[in-house]
């Protein structure tokens, strides 16, 4: 006999046989969430020492995916074929490839944060304000580009 909700006890520990010769237990998944993937974020950036030294605490990381491309049409791949929670522009990336980006996110995955990364003294279109992206300047201290992308994620509940 059993009772509302209670597990059939065959269900509940059925036994897989394995090759290696240890059982394994197959337990109910009723009321257990499989863990979430880790966030991707999605880099622009080019290969060289100096972006490598930017971002060398983030690409340390094991709660994020780090993807990390080289060319505007690389990034516009990835964000159409995958599901980025962050863009992070690296400082050479020029403003009219923020806004390829922009426009890209748009069409496949409106409301992604960016993240631009700019020099002390550059420029900042103003419109990038209303779309939602947020500056870094350089110099950056160490981990702050880590601490930027927790509370990105985290306000957006990626995290």
């Amino acid at each position: 006999m059993t009772t509302a909700g209670a597990l059939d006890p065959v269900r509940r520990n059925a036994v897989i046989p394995a090759t290696d010769g240890v059982a394994r237990f197959l337990l109910s998944r009723r009321g257990v969430s499989s863990p979430r993937p880790p966030p991707s974020v999605l880099v622009l950036a080019r290969p060289g020492a100096e972006s490598d030294d930017l971002f060398a605490d983030l690409s340390q990381r094991e709660d994020v995916c780090l993807l990390r491309v080289a060319t505007e049409a690389a990034a516009s791949v990835a964000i159409r074929e995958i599901p980025v929670a962050l863009v992070i522009a690296c400082p050479q990336a020029s403003p009219a490839a923020v806004d390829s980006l922009l426009a890209h996110l748009d069409a496949a995955r409106p409301g992604t944060p960016v993240l631009a990364i700019r020099a002390r003294q550059a420029q900042v279109p103003p419109e990038w304000g209303g779309r939602g992206v947020a500056v870094l300047r350089l110099p950056l201290l160490s981990g702050v580009l880590s601490r930027a992308v927790d509370v990105v994620l985290g306000m957006t509940g990626k995290l």
